[in-house]
């Protein structure tokens, strides 16, 4: 039966550079194997493959029947258009979630790590696999990109050393790349704006609701003197919308590697204050290290089930 590798709706770098490489992993292993992109995927996406000349063959729609592999994802709630029975493999880097114990054919690999990325690069690594320029390149990137250049606290040992391991198999893999793809995906238009800022996952805790949005940017302080009323006006529709409880933005500078969390009101700061203590000032928290939605998110889904 044909395996279909696919991820969250409207994927990142890493989620689409999983299903590209792992489709040609498996289909070096003999297997009917194709990939098939969700949605729309993020901007950073078509700059990779711009730079590079990469071109992405998905599949145009889900295909029955057929077995799912989901690659950074194991929330299989998240895609309704496949059972739970359906799934035969999860690789991932996220918390586990509960719907995960739901594919009971699937093979699961979930380690807390700075991009799924690595996990794919370490099958080919480890079987001795040749990897083409193009996987190499969108699963490097990948993790540069989720890592925030190897510096988020999520980042590993082996995300480091997949990154060593695919520049050594790609001649065209560059360092200097790195602050050229960072700069052209910090450029956003107003439009896109909410679309970006990525607020849509609701997290319960404790009784409340709580939405936290993140955009990866350079010059981070320079970005809010032009667009923080924008992104304020942006929050305050969505907590309204949404019946939130909490709702903040984590602005990370992914150059420097430090964060601004931006809130706008004295509830979330409090609560904020007081679960990380956090010090606001003017509804914004400087942070001198980076810290990533998901290291506050994983933060608090840990306390939500003390």
């Amino acid at each position: 039966m044909k395996k279909i590798i696919t991820s969250y709706n409207g994927p990142d770098l890493d989620g689409v550079a999983c299903m590209f490489a792992y489709e040609e992993y498996l289909k070096n292993k003999g297997e009917n194997a194709h990939y098939y992109i969700n949605g729309k995927p993020k901007e950073e996406v078509k700059i990779v493959c711009d730079i590079f000349n990469i071109h992405l063959n998905s599949l145009k729609n889900w295909e029955k029947p057929s077995e799912a592999v989901l690659v950074d994802l194991n929330n299989v709630n998240r895609l309704k258009f496949i059972k739970p029975e359906e799934v035969v493999e999860i690789i991932d880097h996220h918390v586990k979630t509960e719907s995960c114990n739901l594919c009971v054919n699937a093979k699961v690999q979930i380690e807390l790590l700075g991009a799924a990325a690595t996990l794919v690069a370490e099958r080919f690594k480890n079987e001795n696999i040749k990897i083409s320029r193009e996987s190499a390149i969108l699963l490097y990137y990948a993790i540069i990109s989720n890592s925030i250049n190897l510096k988020a606290k999520t980042t590993k040992r082996k995300d480091i050393e997949m990154t060593y391991w695919l520049k050594n198999n790609c001649a065209e893999i560059s360092e200097e790349k790195i602050e050229e793809i960072f700069r052209k995906k910090s450029i956003l238009k107003d439009e896109n704006l909410r679309e970006d800022m990525e607020a849509k996952i609701v997290l319960n805790f404790k009784g409340k609701r709580l939405i936290a949005a993140q955009l990866e940017i350079t010059d981070v302080e320079d970005f809010l003197k032009e667009k923080e009323e924008k992104i304020r006006n942006i929050l305050k529709q969505i907590k309204k919308e949404e019946k939130l409880n909490y709702i903040f933005i984590d602005c990370i500078d992914i150059l420097k590697g430090t964060s601004i969390i931006l809130t706008v009101d004295t509830e979330t700061e409090n609560f904020l204050g007081e679960m990380f203590n956090f010090k606001f000032k003017a509804g914004k928290s400087k942070q001198k290290e980076l810290v990533t939605r998901k290291d506050i998110t994983n933060n608090l889904r840990l306390k939500n089930e003390k």
